[in-house]
């Protein structure tokens, strides 16, 4: 038989807590037997590593034994001997320095190239390292020395020097200067200057002179008189020169002063950059003041595109351009009299030698638009409108930069805008609710034709026998008894006897329209009766002011007779 395991009283009188016991003693033995298969796997990969990697750690160090470290061991022996040559030598120089100065220095010189010649090949390898080294050296402090000094260049100008410059490019600007001023020497060709410069180079201190005062200097070479002047520099040409500079500064005054008028808030300046050079002239190139002044205020001729507007002429257009109609012509050869808004024509304006703009601020009023805002109302049908709010405009004032050129404006710039008055938006409600098809009392809308059977207008809206007719008349063969129908939903206001309309009907539509329909012979319904579009309300007759069979349709929108025909067809 087998032995049946004792149970302990604990297990006995606690199942459960039995049940957990077993439980942790189960994941105990789990996790140390994990522990220790982990061990066994981590330990064998370190041995399978080191059995494939000792090899390779012996050669590195093998391939750095009788590389570098031999290298490095052999560089170690000669410093050591050499530290114990260096010994050896200093006790030997000590003592041959008892018998005199002379014999310590040949003793020590001996010593010394003793120890070279025995150590040869430490210092031919030092030497290799440390001559590039100390090329390198020499080369960055030469190089930081000579970059802190100034350079500079000496001009001489036919074997005289003339000054100290920065660069080359301040003789050749100082060479177009002395052209400019040459300009108008053509009387006398020896008073042309001959330009044979030479450059040197130094690195003493010196202080550069500005391309105008080269040109001075180089105006001085020359073999014409020369004078003080003043020329008139526009962008970057001279255009001439003044013995006085007060009268050319007077004059440009002059030119700004007329363009801008009586204008006082106008500022003006030259478009172009204009500018007075003073310095040393040819005096063939000095021109006299009335010279001066006319080329100041004089006038071009420049081409420019006209588009025709509305009133324009022949005569007109010559007039505000300042020409004869022969000269419109000469320039536009398919210029005539029949010209008509839109055409473009070629003129010939007089434009300023030195054209001024000028500059005003200008300050206006304008106003600012309302806008329309729609609030939407589900109670509402899609038809429905009502002006909730009436909008009104708001009112600003502007301050605006202008800048005009020869009397047209060329650019506007707005500076600021102060609002005066706001706007007022304009609130409409309109109705989001779709209306049902075809309800009783419910207009859609859009009016039906009200008698399907008849088309023939026999009247229209229109003034007949000394009165007006208001509405439309509608007959055709066999027109009498034919179905007349509402033309859209609403409620019967009228539907009785109304006087030279004999039998009508008059139909409220709830949205500010009715309609009318006269001559009945019979009615179909009665008022306060709602009706829906197309539903059957009288038949065709001719009672009351008639004299045939017909059907009289007139529709009312707030109280006036309006056109049928605008909605019905």
């Amino acid at each position: 038989m087998q032995s049946v395991p004792e149970i302990s009283a604990s297990e006995k009188h606690h199942p459960a807590g039995g049940c957990l016991s077993n439980r942790f003693d189960c994941a105990c033995r789990f996790v140390y037997i994990v522990g220790i298969q982990t061990v066994r796997i981590f330990r064998r990969i370190h041995r399978r590593c080191l059995s494939y990697l000792r090899p390779v750690g012996f050669l590195i160090r093998h391939l750095y034994l009788i590389t570098l470290g031999k290298q490095f061991y052999r560089i170690g022996t000669e410093i050591a001997s050499l530290r114990l040559s260096a010994f050896h030598m200093g006790r030997r120089v000590k003592k041959a320095k008892q018998k005199s100065f002379f014999s310590a220095c040949r003793m020590f010189f001996r010593s010394l190239h003793g120890d070279v010649a025995s150590h040869r090949g430490f210092v031919c390898t030092v030497l290799n390292f440390a001559a590039p080294v100390a090329c390198i050296l020499i080369f960055c402090s030469a190089a930081r020395y000579w970059s802190g000094k100034n350079f500079s260049l000496i001009l001489s100008n036919q074997g005289k020097t003339i000054a100290a410059i920065k660069n080359e490019n301040v003789y050749e600007e100082a060479t177009e200067l002395v052209n400019q001023r040459m300009v108008h020497d053509t009387a006398q060709e020896e008073a042309n200057i001959k330009f044979a410069p030479a450059f040197r180079l130094t690195s003493e201190d010196s202080n550069f002179q500005t391309s105008g005062s080269v040109c001075d200097l180089l105006i001085q070479q020359s073999n014409g008189i020369i004078e003080e002047a003043s020329g008139l520099s526009v962008d970057g040409k001279l255009m001439g020169a003044v013995k006085s500079s007060a009268d050319l500064r007077y004059m440009l005054e002059s030119c700004l002063n007329m363009a801008k008028g009586n204008d006082q808030g106008v500022t003006a300046h030259f478009v172009k950059n204009v500018e007075i050079v003073s310095g040393l002239y040819p005096t063939t190139s000095i021109i006299t003041t009335d010279a001066m002044r006319h080329f100041i205020n004089g006038t071009s001729r420049a081409g420019t595109t006209y588009t025709v507007k509305t009133g324009d002429t022949a005569t007109s257009i010559a007039a505000a351009s300042h020409t004869t109609v022969s000269e419109l012509k000469k320039i536009n050869p398919d210029f005539d009299d029949s010209i008509k808004p839109g055409d473009l024509i070629q003129l010939q304006v007089a434009v300023p030698t030195l054209e001024v703009e000028l500059v005003k601020t200008t300050r206006y009023e304008e106003k600012i638009p309302y806008s329309t805002v729609t609030q939407k109302d589900d109670s509402k049908y899609t038809d429905y409108t009502k002006v909730l709010t009436q909008g009104s405009d708001g009112k600003r004032r502007c301050v605006d930069v202008v800048h005009i050129v020869n009397g047209v404006e060329t650019k506007r710039e707005n500076i600021s805008k102060t609002v005066l008055a706001s706007p007022v938006n304009k609130v409409v409600l309109t109705g989001t609710k779709k209306r049902p098809v075809n309800e009783k009392g419910v207009p859609s809308g859009a009016f039906l034709w009200p008698v399907p059977s008849l088309h023939t207008i026999t009247t229209y809206f229109t003034w007949r026998w000394g009165a007006f007719h208001k509405g439309i008349d509608i007959s055709g063969s066999g027109a009498y008894g034919s179905t007349i129908v509402a033309a859209d939903g609403g409620i019967v206001s009228l539907s009785g006897w109304n006087d030279g309309y004999g039998k009508c009907v008059i139909i409220n539509h709830q949205n500010g329209k009715s309609t009318l329909y006269g001559h009945c012979s019979t009615l179909l319904v009665s008022e306060g009766e709602a009706v829906s579009k197309g539903q059957p309300i009288a038949r065709v007759g001719s009672t009351g002011d008639s004299t045939g069979s017909h059907c009289h349709f007139e529709v009312i929108v707030g109280g006036t007779n309006v056109n049928p025909l605008q909605y019905v067809s």
